[in-house]
């Protein structure tokens, strides 16, 4: 086929060309138009690397040993940069995120993501649902179909929920499409990126997640420190205890034997004196070490800097309606030219009568009476 072929066939088919463009760029300016504007509000944050030194068991520091190429201290531990974007998309994080209360564009009222995800959809909704978002809407239901209803939610002893009730969970799958982050390796900036119907929307959902993501970071960080912290604080309580009621009973003694002269009282004195010694000793050894293991969880709290706030951005960042014309523009001369060829195609094999009965063939079998015959064959063999 020459390149004055290929422009006689578009010559010829001009108007089958012009149609399909017009109806392409049609339904891609009713896509533009009707689809929901959104708006993108980021934050930036960096945790500064915490050092923990360390040194030799005999004393000698571990840097003595930095010219044998041996480095026994100065890593880093806890939490990298790298797992950053893990712990803020994380079940805890968004759960937290969703039960905050947000004033949302097309809400009369403040209420939490999780009544806004859920609450009755409107008319227009509706309509969109099933006319042009219908593919996504048989989507949604087959998923639902095959997954099945979620757990049963409980609740622990404070009545706080155990797990995500079916709301919850809805508003999780949400969420989870709206929020996105990535970490530069070299200076392990986090960006966070929030997308929303709303400038000011978006820009809460961000503050909250960088809210809630702070806090997460902090209890992982610090869990087993907390945990000591409570084993000593409970221990030192305890002690403090016993110490009074040692003291008590010594106090008791003394007044009710003031010169005790037999043996038998003057050992059970020492006995006396001895007790409170050691719960005194007890007690400061504890109170020692709740004062080093509130320094230790102090000092072992993550530091995760903000370099860059959340604020409502000033300009959408989709639908990007001149790209989705343009796109619209492209496919439906790409779909015109390409119908026209198949056109062409099959009148030249028409013209040969060797090739009619293939195309006849092929007609039956893809037309709606061939696909129905299809289907009753086998639905006769799966009987059988």
């Amino acid at each position: 086929m020459s390149l004055l072929d290929i422009l006689l066939v578009l010559a010829r088919h001009k108007t089958l060309i012009v149609r399909t463009v017009l109806v392409f760029t049609l339904l891609g300016v009713t896509y533009a138009l009707l689809a929901p504007e959104e708006f993108t509000s980021e934050a930036r944050v960096v945790r500064e690397a915490q050092q923990e030194s360390g040194g030799l068991p005999s004393g000698i520091p571990s840097g003595a040993l930095s010219g044998l190429g041996i480095s026994l201290g100065g890593a880093s531990s806890g939490l990298t940069p790298a797992a950053y974007p893990d712990v803020l998309q994380s079940r805890e994080v968004r759960l937290a995120v969703v039960r905050d209360t947000f004033r949302f564009p097309d809400a009369e009222r403040p209420m939490t993501y999780v009544d806004y995800v859920n609450r009755p959809a409107g008319p227009l909704s509706s309509v969109l649902d099933y006319t042009l978002w219908l593919p996504w809407t048989l989507k949604g239901m087959l998923g639902q179909t095959i997954s099945g209803s979620p757990v049963p939610a409980g609740t622990t002893e404070t009545g706080e929920p155990l797990i995500p009730s079916e709301e919850e969970d809805k508003a999780l799958k949400s969420i989870s499409e709206k929020i996105s982050a990535s970490v530069d390796e070299e200076t392990g900036l986090m960006t966070i990126s929030v997308t929303a119907g709303g400038p000011q929307l978006s820009s809460a959902l961000a503050e909250r997640f960088l809210d809630h993501f702070a806090t997460r970071v902090r209890e992982i960080r610090t869990e087993k420190v907390r945990e000591r912290l409570e084993f000593v604080e409970g221990r030192f309580q305890k002690a403090e205890r016993e110490l009074e009621t040692a003291e008590d009973d010594l106090a008791q003694f003394l007044e009710r034997n003031q010169n005790p002269t037999t043996a038998t009282l003057q050992f059970r004195q020492d006995r006396l004196r001895r007790q409170v010694s050691f719960k005194e000793q007890l007690y400061s050894e504890l109170q020692s070490q709740l004062t080093q293991t509130r320094l230790d969880l102090q000092q072992r709290q993550p530091v995760v800097t903000v370099v860059e706030r959340p604020v409502p951005p000033m300009e959408r960042s989709a639908p990007a309606r001149t790209t989705i014309v343009l796109l619209s523009l492209l496919l439906g001369g790409v779909a015109g030219i390409g119908g026209s060829f198949l056109r062409t195609f099959f009148k030249i094999q028409e013209d040969k009568p060797e090739e009619q009965e293939k195309l006849e063939e092929v007609r039956q079998a893809f037309s709606p009476n061939g696909f129905l015959k299809a289907v009753k064959q086998y639905a006769g063999v799966s009987g059988n």
